[in-house]
């Protein structure tokens, strides 16, 4: 999801920038890849802690409780995105080669490659209780697989740039693209059908760069975008609900609460704004000391975690704007995390070239 302009630019260069962290809270530090960590995955598997690494030295590595980290060829250029199914059977790695590599996601064996975009994979994502998996592309694409047999399902195509962001709807019904040509859609996966097209006024003039979905109000849904702004919309309806303007530089993430009718906004001018979907006004701005490159809120809970470019994780009241906690350890900007099942650890990937996990549950 990085783009052209300067500010990107500027991101990037920011998350290269050595730190000095007073202390590393790090219970487990994986320094097997020698090249940036771009993603992270946990599995929901829910036996032993189960992670994926992937990075730019071409390599994914998948690491089972305390055994040793096993590595996942498959790939020819860096391993940019990954993501386990939703029951951990399986996992999904994208690479910059255009492969989506299928692996046992208990094992780390290599089911299958799965090939047919002609660009780089952006980001990869698996139907919410199926064996199907999504992914966008470079080449301004988005492919459908099956998981288990590999066999093609559909192909999205319409977009006019790269496919930055996208996934299936919680409910598994409705396909959604984010494109650098400023456009959503909303796709039938059956039938490959666009549903819905959101472009021009009243939505984004700038490329998209996130987008996320409420887990039980159907069809609404939020996006980012390099014009400083976020959107709220419904899929079902195809209808703009909302701008949200208050952030100076690119939106770089989005999430819902899904207890409360709020969102946050990260972005490269290193806040997170949360928002109030009703009356759509912010209602408070948390600080971060260099860009923000990821926010996750915690199910059934008012907190989020978000992570920067400034090498720290947080832990965030946002009822009252309050940060919880820091977790140091990295010694360059972080670029991704994902959560623990139980949403107590976090695993980071960094520009340092490690991943790190936190926890959370003990005190400071």
């Amino acid at each position: 999801m990085d783009g052209d302009g300067t500010t990107t630019e500027d991101r990037d260069a920011a998350a290269s920038t050595t730190i000095a962290p007073p202390r590393d809270d790090a219970e487990c530090v994986a320094a097997t890849h020698d090249a940036p960590v771009y993603a992270v995955a946990w599995s929901n598997d829910g036996a032993e802690a189960t992670v994926v690494s992937g990075g730019g030295d071409d390599k994914g590595y998948l690491r089972r409780g305390a055994g040793e980290a096993r590595e996942l060829g498959g790939h020819g250029e860096s391993v940019s995105c990954a993501a386990f199914s939703a029951d951990g059977g399986l996992l999904a790695t994208g690479g910059l080669d255009g492969k989506v590599c299928i692996y046992d996601g208990k094992t780390g064996a290599v089911e299958r490659a799965l090939e047919g975009p002609g660009g780089g994979i952006e980001w990869v994502a698996w139907h919410p209780r199926g064996r199907v998996t999504l992914a966008g592309s470079e080449d301004f694409t988005a492919w459908m697989w099956n998981g288990d047999d590999g066999a093609l399902m559909q192909v999205f195509s319409g977009h006019s740039e790269r496919v930055s962001c996208g996934g299936f709807t919680p409910d598994g019904k409705q396909v959604v693209t984010g494109s650098y040509d400023g456009s959503l859609r909303v796709w039938q996966p059956r039938t490959g059908a666009c549903e819905h097209a959101f472009r021009g006024h009243p939505f984004h003039d700038g490329p998209l760069t996130c987008v996320a979905f409420h887990p039980s109000t159907l069809g609404l849904t939020i996006t980012g975008s390099e014009d400083n702004t976020a959107r709220l919309v419904s899929t079902t309806t195809g209808k703009v609900l909302a701008p949200l303007v208050a952030h100076t530089e690119t939106i770089e993430a989005v999430g819902f609460s899904d207890i409360m009718p709020v969102c946050a906004t990260g972005s490269l001018d290193k806040q997170i704004i949360i928002w109030d979907t009703n009356s759509c006004q912010a209602r408070g701005t948390l600080s971060h000391g260099g860009a923000v490159s990821q926010l996750r809120w915690i199910p059934n809970t008012m907190c989020l975690y978000s992570t920067s470019v400034d090498g720290i994780v947080r832990l965030w009241d946002a009822r009252t704007s309050t940060c919880q906690r820091e977790a140091h350890g990295h010694t360059k900007g972080i670029l991704d995390f994902a959560m623990s099942p139980d949403y107590a650890r976090v695993i980071t990937a960094s520009d340092d070239c490690t991943a790190r996990i936190f926890n959370f549950s003990n005190p400071t």
